[in-house]
């Protein structure tokens, strides 16, 4: 019996080690979530953008991560096939694990993507949330300072829609965010997309939102208040769902060597997203 009980162990233990969640993350959660989040903070880079347009998601580029290359090449050669084009993104969105251990020269590294991005293929900005690899070793500092807007709770309106960008790093939103949240849409009468690193409906052990009163008082809210999607990763792979919302889990750039794009059109208030594979 106490050899099953430590052969359990040994396996929960190595499951922790090898997944998304992490070893690290057990002993170096960083600020939490309510102290990273005291206020949301509204953003106003992209009120003029109107229209037809297209948006790059990423997510879990995990610059650092040794093991596997990131598909830049990939991208850049569809980015370089769409440049110029009513198809070529707008702005993109990180949905997190932007870095794989929170070290800064990780996040230096990213940054120079960042800025290829912008520089060459005229994105105009790229947002990003916060996740669970971004705050290891307590480096929630690291993402503060090198990832705009410099803060994981937001929101940024373009012509009709509103756009809200919860932190959920640490496996839940916490009192701030729901009760922030909760009286913000219902004041907004826009119609609304989030996004965030953990996923909304896909549930795993350790790879979704596992407080299941806060994930149902979130779906409920956001059904309520005009929610056309939300977008998560953080699982790896790619699933979609119709909820009476869009609900997207989105494919890891480096690992599943994918991406998502977002085709929203202002006149019609319609956002659908399609993965690249």
């Amino acid at each position: 019996m106490k050899r099953k009980i430590l052969k359990s162990v040994i396996i929960l233990l190595s499951f922790f080690m090898t997944s998304c969640y992490g070893s690290w993350n057990i002993f170096y959660e960083g600020n939490n979530v309510d102290y990273r989040t005291p206020v949301m903070a509204v953003l106003n880079d992209l009120a003029d953008l109107s229209g037809s347009y297209n948006v790059l998601i990423i997510t879990d580029t995990h610059f650092g991560y040794k093991n596997k290359e990131a598909p830049l090449a990939a991208l850049y050669l569809w980015l370089d096939s769409v440049k110029g084009t009513a198809a070529a993104p707008a702005f993109a969105i990180c949905l997190g694990d932007a870095v794989d251990t929170g070290a800064q020269g990780e996040y230096e590294e990213y940054l120079r993507f960042c800025e290829t991005l912008k520089n060459l293929y005229g994105i105009r900005v790229v947002f990003n949330t916060c996740g669970n690899h971004d705050i290891y070793q307590s480096h929630w500092g690291n993402w503060q300072t090198n990832c705009y807007p410099h803060t994981s709770f937001y929101k940024f309106k373009t012509a009709n829609f509103s756009w809200y960008s919860f932190d959920t790093a640490s496996g839940t939103l916490g009192k701030n965010q729901l009760d922030i949240m909760k009286k913000d849409m219902e004041a907004d009468p826009n119609p609304k997309i989030v996004f965030s690193h953990y996923p909304l409906s896909e549930y795993h052990l350790a790879f979704g939102l596992g407080d299941t009163t806060e994930r149902n008082l979130l779906i409920s809210t956001f059904l309520k208040n005009n929610v056309r999607c939300y977008f998560g990763g953080h699982n790896h792979y790619s699933h979609f769902s119709d909820m009476g919302l869009y609900d997207y889990c989105c494919p890891s750039f480096r690992f599943n060597e994918a991406w998502t794009v977002l085709h929203v059109n202002e006149n019609d208030g319609t956002a659908v997203a399609e993965f690249s594979k």
